[in-house]
């Protein structure tokens, strides 16, 4: 019994675009540019002392937290490499690391130091990152950080903000992940509060149709049909849920012989998806005549 078999697609060319954590097909974030330039002017410091603001973003998941820092800490080294000016750039996720020690060692192999896997203590990690700060500036990028706050609270968060020339960017879904910080942090961290807000429909129907034309063929869907599905994950404020949508209902279309996607699989999709959010957000576009129902 073969299980797998690779059949012709009538709908998808590269589904890959469609997958939550791929990066935007331009390589840069659709509908943030104002949130990009208003974070990167507290970043541009760096370029002058050294130093910069520290910022800690946050926002509902799938508002593009990850994808406008993983942008913005490309384009900070970019621009060093430009002026020649001594600037690393890191990211991690704690919530893959899973505890401090782990994110400190991916944050030391992220800026180029060779560290085994184990075996070091994380003094050693320490002194490692402490190496790098005696020539060079550093931008740290923590995503899911309250992952390793309800770990330790702050000792590693604590630590690299007393490092020299060393800028942090923590990102996390809530708010209150900052608000909970200990007084002693918070006194000499001194974060930017950045809030992404989730897309509004216009913003969310030019996300998709970008994916939509690097994930399906040529005609494969409608311009209507995406509109409705941008308008759904509008109103649940989550734009990876309309990737998932429109990635199910092709493979609804193309199971079914089809060579482009209809309502009907649109529907079917949101019935395969179907969440307590979708429910209600289903809802209340059928009280403002919206939708498919």
């Amino acid at each position: 019994m073969k299980l797998f078999e690779e059949k012709p697609h009538r709908i998808l060319k590269d589904a890959s675009w469609l997958q939550p954590l791929s990066p935007p097909p331009s390589g840069i974030p659709l509908c943030r540019e104002v949130d990009l330039r208003f974070m990167a002017s507290f970043l541009s410091d760096v370029f002058r002392t050294g130093h910069a603001r520290n910022l800690f973003i946050f926002g509902k998941p799938g508002t593009g937290k990850t994808v406008c820092v993983q942008y913005l800490l490309g384009e900070v080294e970019k621009h060093a490499k430009e002026l020649g000016f001594p600037v690393l750039a890191v990211y991690v996720n704690a919530g893959r690391a899973r505890t401090p020690y782990y994110t400190m060692l991916e944050i030391v192999r992220g800026l180029g130091l060779n560290v085994p896997n184990a075996g070091w203590q994380m003094f050693r990690l320490k002194q490692a990152f402490e190496s790098l700060l005696k020539d060079k500036s550093v931008i740290v990028a923590i995503d899911e950080v309250d992952s390793i706050l309800q770990k330790e609270k702050e000792p590693l968060i604590y630590y690299l903000n007393r490092q020299p020339r060393t800028t942090l960017i923590l990102i996390s879904n809530r708010i209150e992940d900052a608000a909970q910080l200990p007084e002693r942090l918070l006194s000499t961290l001194q974060p930017k509060l950045v809030q992404l807000e989730p897309y509004k429909p216009e913003e969310a129907k030019a996300i998709l149709i970008e994916r939509a034309k690097h994930a399906f063929q040529p005609n494969s869907i409608s311009e209507e049909l995406v509109d409705t599905v941008a308008k759904i994950t509008s109103e649940i404020g989550d734009i990876r849920l309309g990737f998932s949508i429109l990635l199910t209902a092709a493979n609804i279309a193309e199971k079914a012989g089809k060579t482009s996607i209809t309502a009907q699989d649109i529907k079917s999709a949101l019935e395969n998806e179907k969440t307590t959010e979708i429910l209600k957000a289903l809802s209340k576009m059928k009280r403002r005549g919206m939708g498919l129902y």
